[in-house]
């Protein structure tokens, strides 16, 4: 007798067909960001290499050795949803180049309140911070030249709080973190609102982030000393996430570092 012949369904033949054409989609668009990535590398390098024989051209702004700090939740930390790749924070400090330190101290779980200095023993990443996470990860990385704060998808959910933040007492933290950051040294403090979520979050949720948004397009405009980063909640969109998980993967991760990158070298 032959070997017995295993039938594989339609169903299953087009689930398969479907999961591999998503896969493919997801990985062209990687494709093409990590291009332009790589493109815009490969431009600055030339222009460095040739900046010596464009005599006429003065540059605004001449970087030296220059220091960033990344503050934020766990995105910032680094954590990512599927495809995964390189965390936002390497991706823009490759793109900065040799001239620039970047050093991030992104806490998971951490609030605006948990990096104000208002509300004293704080928990995130893990662990509690006493006196807080401000006094444990920022101040001894400051001075800093340039400061990038992305804080508010923990507030907006409550996370690791015993209620989610108020508008009004994301504004009161927020502009608590940025005086503290502005007295200990950093020369600039760059803001930037959370990033999206998912169109089944809880129009709560939604409407806080929203409102963050504008506290913070807002503060950037008017704050001596302050100024905005990329608009991250209009930046990413659902191809920058897996699902529902509120951190984005590889795709978003790549865009943000970018962006970010972009805004630094524009100043």
């Amino acid at each position: 007798m032959g070997e017995p012949k295993v039938k594989i369904s339609t169903f299953t033949k087009t689930t398969v067909s479907i999961q591999n054409k998503e896969k493919l989609m997801i990985n062209c668009r990687l494709l093409k960001k990590y291009f332009f990535y790589s493109m815009t590398i490969l431009i600055v390098t030339l222009l460095s290499c040739h900046q010596k024989k464009i005599e006429t051209v003065t540059p605004v702004k001449v970087w030296r050795q220059t220091s960033i700090l990344m503050i934020g939740d766990s995105i910032t930390e680094g954590v990512q949803s599927n495809p995964s790749a390189e965390p936002y924070t390497t991706v823009a400090a490759k793109m900065l180049g040799k001239g620039f330190t970047v050093t991030q101290v992104g806490c998971g779980g951490a609030t605006t309140w948990d990096w104000s200095s208002l509300g004293g023993v704080t928990l995130c990443g893990g662990q509690f911070w006493d006196l807080n996470v401000y006094e444990a990860r920022a101040r001894p990385n400051l001075p800093a030249d340039v400061v990038t704060v992305m804080l508010g998808t923990n507030d907006a959910t409550g996370f690791f709080e015993p209620a989610p933040i108020s508008p009004d007492k994301y504004r009161d933290n927020l502009a608590n973190l940025v005086t503290n950051l502005l007295k200990d040294g950093a020369g600039q403090v760059m803001l930037m609102p959370p990033p999206p979520m998912c169109e089944s979050t809880k129009t709560e949720v939604v409407m806080r982030l929203e409102a963050y948004r504008t506290i913070v397009g807002t503060m950037c405009s008017t704050r001596k000393g302050v100024v905005c980063g990329p608009d991250v909640y209009t930046l990413l969109n659902e191809d920058d996430f897996q699902g529902c998980d509120v951190h984005p993967n590889g795709l978003g991760h790549l865009t943000l570092g970018i962006a970010i990158a972009t805004k630094i070298l524009a100043q």
